[in-house]
């Protein structure tokens, strides 16, 4: 939560200082945002479905990051979205591979964080990252010592804040990426009246 109140406050700051304006991010809204509701409802089966089967939860969490990612890599068009998609798919491969997020012991602890993973047994979708962790460069191996509440952060998070930060600050600027030029472009062009050729 910490990473990404700072990219927040980074893509604003970015955004500020390249002369842009908050009022301009409703100028190009995103598509297919019902796929957020599809997210959340795919966690909450996987809450309501635990205390049936418990594994349910953490493959309806993964199910819940995929969902997003694919949400963000429709919205690509958007700077930044592309990172976010990235590190919301590696998040919940490792989540499915490991029914729960990885977490290091020793990253925590380097960050200062007072009660480690180890120590809160019941935590849902988080493990303690070991020898027979799948994939555990994935998981949560890089301390954040930000205050006031140090975290250990996986590469997937530092990727999605990272896409956060600049599809905030350049969506404030209203730059757009190749591909949403080409497709405002093709909005804009006239579709070629009965009979004639497309140049």
């Amino acid at each position: 939560m910490a990473l990404l109140l700072l990219a927040l406050a980074a893509g604003l700051a970015a955004g500020y200082a390249r002369g842009g304006r908050l009022r301009r991010l409703g100028e190009r809204p995103p598509v297919r945002s019902r796929l957020i509701l599809t997210a959340l409802g795919a966690y909450a089966v996987g809450v309501a479905g635990s205390w049936v089967w418990e594994p349910l939860l953490p493959v309806m969490t993964a199910l819940c990051w995929f969902t997003l990612g694919f949400y963000a890599w429709l919205n690509r068009a958007y700077h930044g979205a592309r990172l976010i998609a990235l590190g919301l798919v590696a998040n919940g491969l490792v989540i499915l591979l490991n029914g729960g997020m990885p977490v290091s012991v020793t990253a925590e602890q380097r960050a200062g964080v007072e009660t480690t993973v180890a120590q809160r047994p019941d935590e849902g979708v988080v493990t303690v990252a070991g020898d027979d962790t799948r994939l555990r460069w994935l998981g949560k191996t890089v301390p954040v010592a930000f205050p006031p509440r140090p975290e250990a952060v996986s590469p997937g998070d530092l990727a999605v804040a990272a896409g956060v930060a600049a599809a905030l600050a350049t969506a404030m600027t209203g730059r757009r990426t190749a591909l949403a030029r080409e497709r405002a472009e093709a909005t804009r062009r006239p579709a070629p009246r009965i009979g004639e050729r497309a140049a």
